[in-house]
């Protein structure tokens, strides 16, 4: 039997290699061109873990999986308050950075009935950076763009004053 010829369509590869180029550059244009642009409207994001030391105990299960939920504030050097959230919950959570002009910053975490935590911050741009030279309270960490505190129970509270609701 003779062999015959298929119509199939086939690409050659300087054909593929200029193909490839050309939506490379296509690419590479739009994220030089529209890449800043971007970044410019959207706010910056802090990730904020959030634990508790008494995550083990019994009378923690009245929280539910996720816990108590927490309250970031952060606090400007004249004592105003531009930007908080609420509803923070176990493990780590995106806040956005938003209202936030450049300069130094007290970053409060706080939960009912744990004590609050506070950590000296540096507003830079769309960055959160922990202040320099400045020591962390015992239960919490920070890095760029990253707070973590582990809460410790409010000394104050008694286990009959807390409501049950």
């Amino acid at each position: 039997m003779p062999a015959t010829k298929s119509n199939t369509f086939e690409l050659k590869g300087p054909v593929v290699v200029v193909l490839m180029l050309t939506l490379t550059a296509v690419v590479g244009a739009m994220f030089i061109f529209l890449g800043p642009k971007a970044t410019e409207k959207s706010p910056g994001v802090l990730h904020v873990g959030i634990r508790y030391t008494t995550e083990g105990s019994v009378d923690f299960l009245r929280y539910g999986k996720k816990g108590p939920d927490a309250r970031i504030e952060f606090i400007a050097p004249d004592g105003n308050i531009p930007h908080s959230l609420d509803g923070l919950k176990i493990g780590r959570n995106l806040v956005p950075l938003e209202n936030l002009e450049p300069g130094p910053y007290v970053a409060r975490l706080s939960a009912d009935y744990f004590q609050p935590i506070e950590v000296h911050v540096v507003a830079q741009g769309r960055m959160i950076n922990p202040a320099k030279d400045v020591e962390l309270p015992i239960g919490a960490i920070a890095d760029y763009n990253m707070i973590g505190v582990r809460f410790l129970p409010a000394t104050s509270v008694t286990n009959s004053s807390i409501s049950r609701d």
